[in-house]
């Protein structure tokens, strides 16, 4: 009896063809509209984990100050903290751990063809040599001029110059700088590298850290030797930690994240789970948002959906006096007109998930354009089979009221009017 309805109900929507697909065209734009947006969501979120996965590793966590992510609770630069880093070493499943620290020094510079030496305040930065061997997708790739070196575990009182460093201290590889740093401080560096000068337009030449990467007006040292410049270490930018084969990262950076701050570091453990979560959670809530507005539409098509089907009910009115009269009971003529609504539903989301992943293809190739990232296209089988079901059931619920008015009728009025 059921094929029957839909039969019935089918041979309705095609006998009014233009009423219908001009009614189905109300529907179709507004699951258009959520398709696309949810999919363009998904995709975004699908490329970012992707890029954190290749770059950040699911073995890896980071050590950053407890307020990066919150709000400043008390004064200070909230991105720097105190860090004993061969105490990190030490800890229970770690394998490796480097850090960054950047101060600003007094430098002077070998003395000139006058005997003269440049001198200014630059940004020295302390590089674990494992940041570069270790974790060089997350800050970057370091590279040197020919004739230079990068400089290696051990080694103390060495520098590696950026390229504009060079030119401003008119410095070359085999020279002398001097580096003042707090009070008396004051130490010679054996230049040992010039980076090498990278590309404008190069989009993957920096860290995943945005402002981490390798910088040309930057002197690197070794990060232990900014100790003997600046003392301890109480302004470390970000730490990364390998997890060593076989260990819970998420454990291992708790176990980290406690024993530093019984120590008296006030930092925060961010492992590849945190962050993966924390995208989820935002594009799910833009998406969410963005995609109400644009079931505003879905209200609009309703509206035409429930403004058609009293219509029908209207114009078969004799009809459904016709089916009451050889049998038919209320709840079969209830069930025809919902299946019909229910079907104008479903065409419109057909063709409206059929548009939206187009234009999410379309949408994604600018926006990958623009932004120079290889944004996915996701067409998921639950964002379809779940618009599907939902055009169908929006369009049985936008046609009950009509639908249950037509099961009401009186026979003997439903035979009579004309």
């Amino acid at each position: 009896m059921l094929k029957d309805f839909f039969l019935l109900a089918a041979r309705s929507i095609t006998h009014r063809k233009m009423r219908s697909w001009l009614t189905v065209i109300g529907v179709f734009i507004g699951i258009t509209a959520v398709v696309a947006l949810i999919s363009i969501g998904l995709g975004l979120e699908r490329t970012i984990e992707e890029q954190v996965a290749k770059v950040f590793g699911v073995d890896t966590f980071m050590i950053m100050h407890e307020d990066t992510f919150g709000p400043q609770r008390h004064g200070g630069d909230p991105d720097e903290f105190t860090l004993d880093l061969a105490f990190l070493r030490s800890i229970d499943g770690v394998k490796v751990a480097a850090a960054v620290r950047e101060r600003t020094g007094f430098i002077q510079g070998p003395p000139g063809n006058d005997g003269v030496s440049t001198q200014g305040f630059l940004p020295v930065m302390g590089l674990s040599p494992e940041m570069r061997t270790e974790f060089e997708s997350f800050f970057g790739t370091l590279e040197v001029q020919a004739g230079g070196r990068l400089f290696g575990e051990g080694e103390e009182l060495v520098a590696i110059l950026g390229d504009e460093v060079v030119e401003r201290l008119h410095a070359s590889v085999g020279d002398t700088l001097v580096i003042a740093g707090d009070t008396d401080a004051e130490l010679s560096f054996t230049i040992v590298g010039v980076l090498a000068p990278s590309e404008e337009d190069e989009s993957d030449g920096g860290g995943f850290s945005g402002g981490m990467g390798p910088s040309q007006d930057t002197i690197y040292i070794p990060f232990e030797t900014m100790d003997l410049l600046w003392g301890p270490a109480e302004d470390v930018l970000i730490t990364l930690v390998r997890t060593e084969p076989g260990k819970d990262v998420d454990e291992v950076a708790d176990r980290a994240e406690k024993a530093l701050k019984a120590r008296g570091s006030e930092v925060t453990a961010v492992t590849y789970t945190d962050i993966t979560d924390t995208i989820g959670t935002m594009t799910s809530t833009i998406s969410a948002f963005l995609a109400g507005i644009a079931g505003i539409s879905l209200l609009v098509g309703g509206v035409g959906v429930m403004n058609t089907m009293f219509t029908s009910v209207l114009e078969r009115t004799k009809e459904i006096g016709v089916m009451k009269a050889v049998g038919a009971k209320n709840s079969h003529v209830l069930t025809i007109f919902l299946i019909e609504s229910g079907l104008m539903g479903l065409v419109g989301g057909i063709v409206g998930t059929l548009f939206g992943l187009g234009l999410s293809a379309v949408a994604s190739s600018f926006i990958g354009r623009f932004f120079n990232v290889d944004l996915i296209v996701v067409a998921s089988p639950t964002l379809i089979i779940i618009t599907l079901l939902g055009s169908f059931f929006l369009g049985a619920f936008a046609g009950l009221w009509p639908a249950r008015r037509a099961a009401k009728l009186p026979v003997v009025d439903a035979l009579r009017y004309e």
